[in-house]
């Protein structure tokens, strides 16, 4: 249920004045309170300076008593002097100025009183004193003087007179009358205060600028002191007045003086000081004295005002609330949708100056309104040079020419060839695509163009690679099917891929490409590995490949019907890998041997035959021979022929037992006799019968313990022969040939040594072929057929050991084997 407006009116207008009796009822009440508390400062205030004055006149009645007891039966002058001295000495000099002694002429006979003794300092504030006769210091006669009447008056009780004068000075004493022990008024002393010090806590007790005046009157009104002295005697004198001194002008002149010069309502308090009938007066500027009433009474005010301006501003407030809400609710909705928009825009902005294409856009009059950071990198015009102009000054080029010329909208993401000439003139290709947009009630294009130089230099490269790609690719297509060697390629499978010409030629339907091998096809065509054995499948070298080996030399053979033999062909293979070494394949390159398999199968025969052909005629000319040396004495001449043909039938023995060494061993048919012997003592006695052969070199044994070995103590002496033969064949005349053993954890090492030609480097790894000799068309060339370490090698192998050799040309080579220990039960046996 809605408030009718004017009973609403109604109700905040007594609200209103309730709280206004409210309020002024407040503020009376508590401005009385603050007045109050105002006033009691100002008394405390006053009888804070009281409290600070009372210690000075307490001290001087201490002074006046003691001074009193002391003088009161002083009769003596000097004397009376000599006490005087003493007290104001011993007295502060920022308290007493002088004191003074004055006796009744009752007591000494005489117009005046025969003593009247006055000390006093001889600078204010010093220590140094100086007595002189009062009478001649005071005017007239010094009963008359009222300060001394008051003293009289006193009988005994302390006095504070007004000031008086004494040669143009006006003192401010503390006066009492002198007793003797009888009770009888004798005289009068008096003690002088020093002014300075009053005045000085006046003016520490006094406020700066004014605001506040603390002074002191006398009994009588006068001034006793004054904290702006020096103005309150100047306005005096202005006003006619003829003063020396403050204690010339009364209260009543200093209260005018406030009025006049300081402007604004004063307040006044007054406080006694003890008993001597001095005054503290306070006097305040209400101003400062009630500011906190009137800071009060503005803060009420204040709040009155706010009060009635609330309680007035409602109705308006209320009659407008629902008016202000629809207003509020379509401004939150613009700032809605202005904000929807702006973000728009910002995103916008940010894909046209983050596109990769430069954007234009150009408005119905042909002004570029848009040109983003794209736009100058490509066009050579900045923004602020490009937006604004006709865009047939800026876009040239025949193509977008003539899309400017008119207006129809190109069907969306059809993008299309052009050429833009930038601003230095160069011309770029750029792929181009545009359409037309409504935007503040205009029609606007948008012309998105993107460099493609180098997307056009890509694909001519592109199509170039791709040319040579094709060229090259027939080329080694071409290679590959004219090759002489099989090459077959297979995939991760195993699945034959590719088989080139002379693959189909050799394989026939194995070598089939999409033919998958297994062990029923190795088994059915026949294919061997190695020596006569059928292989398994993952025994194959394109297998072996395809697992990441490295295949060489593998020897296969197989029947071939159409060429009515067993081919021989020797295969290497290696895995295919792609950019992050994964192996996607395998390829095979297969060469066929056969007729050189064959022809060294004929080689073979030919020498087995051959030497089984010449070893019965060699053996029946060296058994002639021998025998002819052996008969009745031949000539000398006949002697050296005989000795010649059995030397050459010994040669030619040995040529034809190498043969059918390398025969034997190439056949695989090399049979050993294998005993337990001294390994030591065979290379001992083989090196005495080379000595013995040979004596223009030095050959010897280095001597050592024996060594028990199980092998063929003829195939062993063979190699140890061929081995001193060459050291003894490539050394110089007198040379030195050593023959060590040495002993091993399993084996032991026989090295022979010379001290020769050596032998190059670059031949050193062929040394252990057949029918290789390193020094063959050199000057060193001793002949031979290069079988001996061929046969060496191989006897040395069938013994489970292995052959080395270090060389060094010009100094000499080092042939090494090393063969197995026999086992223990033999070695003892041998032993023992």
């Amino acid at each position: 249920m809605k408030l009718p407006f004017k009973s609403l009116v109604s109700i905040l207008l007594l609200l209103g004045v309730v709280f206004t009796g409210g309020l002024v009822a407040f503020y009376s009440m508590t401005r009385q309170r603050l007045e109050a508390e105002a006033l009691l400062r100002q008394m405390l205030r006053a009888k804070e300076v009281a409290y600070l004055l009372k210690p000075g006149i307490v001290y001087t009645g201490h002074v006046a008593e003691s001074t009193a007891a002391v003088v009161a039966p002083v009769r003596d002058s000097a004397e009376l002097e000599r006490f005087l001295q003493a007290l104001l000495s011993s007295a502060p000099s920022e308290a007493i100025h002088g004191l003074g002694v004055w006796f009744e002429p009752s007591a000494h006979p005489g117009e005046r009183p025969a003593l009247a003794l006055y000390a006093q300092r001889v600078e204010p504030g010093q220590a140094s004193v100086v007595v002189t006769d009062a009478r001649e210091s005071q005017p007239g006669e010094i009963r008359e003087q009222r300060w001394y009447q008051q003293a009289m008056e006193g009988q005994g009780a302390p006095v504070f007179p007004e000031p008086h004068h004494v040669r143009d000075s006006i003192y401010r004493v503390h006066a009492r009358a002198l007793r003797e022990a009888s009770g009888t008024l004798v005289g009068v002393i008096a003690v002088d205060i020093f002014i300075p010090e009053l005045h000085g806590i006046l003016q520490q007790a006094n406020a700066p600028g004014g605001e506040e005046l603390l002074y002191v009157t006398t009994p009588r009104g006068r001034i006793f002191a004054y904290p702006g002295k020096v103005p309150l005697l100047e306005w005096a004198r202005s006003q006619g007045l003829t003063v020396a001194s403050l204690g010339e002008l009364t209260l009543g002149d200093a209260l005018q003086y406030e009025a006049r010069q300081m402007p604004g309502p004063r307040r006044t308090t007054k406080v006694e000081v003890g008993e001597s009938g001095w005054t503290v007066h306070v006097s305040s500027a209400e101003s400062s004295l009630f500011s906190s009433i009137r800071r009060f009474r503005l803060a009420i005010l204040l709040l009155g005002v706010a009060v009635w301006t609330v309680l007035l501003a409602v109705p308006f407030l209320v009659h407008r609330t629902l008016r202000v809400r629809q207003l509020s609710f379509a401004l939150e909705e613009r700032r809605r949708l202005h904000g929807v928009l702006e973000r728009s825009e910002r995103r916008l902005r940010e894909v046209l100056e983050t596109s990769l294409d430069a954007v234009v856009a150009v408005d119905c009059y042909q002004r570029i309104t848009e040109w983003n950071v794209q736009a100058e990198r490509l066009l050579g015009w900045t923004k602020e040079e490009a937006v604004g102009r006709p865009a047939f000054e800026v876009l040239l080029g025949p193509e977008l020419q003539q899309l400017l010329a008119r207006w129809e909208v190109v069907a969306p993401r059809q993008r299309s060839c052009a050429t833009v000439q930038r601003r230095d003139g160069e011309l770029l290709p750029v792929e181009l695509s545009t359409t037309i947009v409504q935007s503040g009630g205009m029609l606007v294009r948008y012309l998105f163009l993107a460099d493609i130089t180098e997307r056009q230099r890509s694909e001519e490269e592109r199509t170039r690679l791709l040319s040579q790609l094709q060229q090259r690719s027939a080329e080694l297509q071409a290679t590959i099917d004219n090759m002489v060697d099989s090459v077959v390629v297979s995939d991760t499978s195993g699945r034959i891929t590719f088989v080139n010409k002379a693959g189909r030629q050799f394989f026939g339907e194995v070598g089939s490409a999409g033919l998958q091998l297994s062990n029923s096809y190795l088994e059915l065509f026949g294919v061997r590995l190695g020596a006569d054995r059928v292989p398994r499948v993952e025994e194959m070298p394109l297998q072996r490949a395809l697992r990441g080996n490295v295949v060489v030399d593998a020897d296969l053979s197989f029947p071939s019907p159409e060429r009515r033999r067993t081919l021989h062909l020797r295969a290497n293979a290696a895995p295919i890998r792609d950019e992050h070494g994964r192996i996607t394949g395998a390829v095979s390159v297969a060469r066929d041997v056969t007729d050189m398999i064959e022809l060294d199968h004929l080689k073979d025969e030919f020498v087995r035959v051959a030497a089984h052909e010449l070893k019965t005629p060699v053996a029946i000319m060296k058994s002639y021979a021998q025998l002819a040396l052996k008969s009745e004495p031949k000539p000398t001449t006949y002697r050296k022929m005989l000795d010649a043909i059995n030397r050459g039938a010994d040669r030619i023995d040995r040529i034809v037992r190498e043969l059918l060494d390398v025969s034997q061993l190439h056949l695989g048919r090399l049979e050993l006799t294998e005993e337990p012997l001294d390994l030591r003592e065979l290379a001992e006695e083989t090196v005495a019968n080379m000595a013995a052969q040979s004596t223009q070199h030095h050959l010897w044994v280095k001597p050592g313990e024996p060594i028990i070995i199980r092998g063929d103590r003829t195939r062993l002496r063979q190699v140890l022969v061929v081995l001193l033969d060459n050291a003894v064949r490539y050394s110089p005349s007198g040379g030195r040939v050593e023959v060590r053993l040495e002993r091993h954890a399993h084996e032991v090492e026989v090295g022979v040594s010379d001290e020769g030609i050596g032998i190059p480097v670059e031949r050193q790894a062929r040394l252990f072929e057949r029918f290789y000799r390193a020094h063959s068309g050199t000057s060193h060339d001793r002949g031979g057929m290069g079988v001996g370490l061929y046969i060496s090698r191989e006897i040395i192998f069938h013994h489970g050991g292995s052959m080395r050799v270090s060389s060094e040309e010009g100094k000499g080579s080092t042939f090494c084997f090393s063969v197995p220990y026999a086992p223990q039960r033999e070695r003892e046996d041998l032993h023992s």
